[in-house]
């Protein structure tokens, strides 16, 4: 029960604990090859979900980094301190936590599961963050008045584009950028809820 709780409580711990754990190291590297270009994003998270029959619930700050298919994602609690690293490359998936050993898979998802409550479908975010379905995979895709997406449906998922930010400066012409995204795991599986609010940013 206490794994289940575990993002929770770090957010309210005596801070000489939160001041151990400050910072985390990455432990995988970004897998060679991949394009060069590196884009950024930041904002807030707040992750809703049940384990154990109990519901629990999370927030924070993000920041995520995709290099081609390279992806690393770090969750930060309200009082700045990292709580989580995540690392996704074509050869495999790191989760590291604050004094623990890494954690490796040949995806992400189950690791963040296993050890936090939750897990961000990472692989599904590093398109729909640009506001695209994942290429080569089944999608329904609903579109507003701007056509944009409004509802897209991939992998498990219902992600919803509840609002969006004018283009970075530099940006082609039209590509509007989500601002709020919420996202469902859909099915028979625990529930899972994931909010997540973009910081404007500028064209890398």
């Amino acid at each position: 029960m206490l794994r289940s709780r575990r993002l929770a409580l770090l957010c309210v711990a005596a801070p000489f604990w939160l001041a151990a754990c400050s910072t985390i190291t990455p432990s995988r590297n970004f897998d060679a090859g991949e394009a060069a270009r590196s884009e950024q994003y930041t904002g807030r998270f707040a992750a809703n979900y049940t384990r154990y029959g109990r519901s629990e619930g999370v927030q924070g700050s993000f920041r995520w980094e995709e290099q081609g298919r390279n992806v690393r994602l770090d969750l930060v609690s309200p009082l700045g301190q990292t709580l989580a690293v995540v690392t996704s490359t074509p050869s495999g998936a790191t989760l590291d936590l604050p004094n623990e050993a890494p954690r490796n898979a040949p995806e992400v998802d189950s690791l963040m599961e296993q050890a936090l409550g939750f897990s961000l479908p990472v692989s599904g975010m590093r398109d729909w963050l640009h506001g695209r379905p994942a290429a080569g995979r089944p999608a329904s895709v609903t579109r507003d008045a701007n056509g944009r997406p409004d509802t897209l449906k991939q992998n498990g998922w219902t992600v919803r584009y509840v609002a969006w930010q004018e283009p970075a400066e530099g940006a082609a012409q039209g590509a509007a950028q989500p601002r709020r995204i919420d996202m469902a795991r859909d099915g028979n599986e625990a529930p899972l809820s994931v909010r997540l609010v973009i910081d404007p940013k500028s064209e890398q």
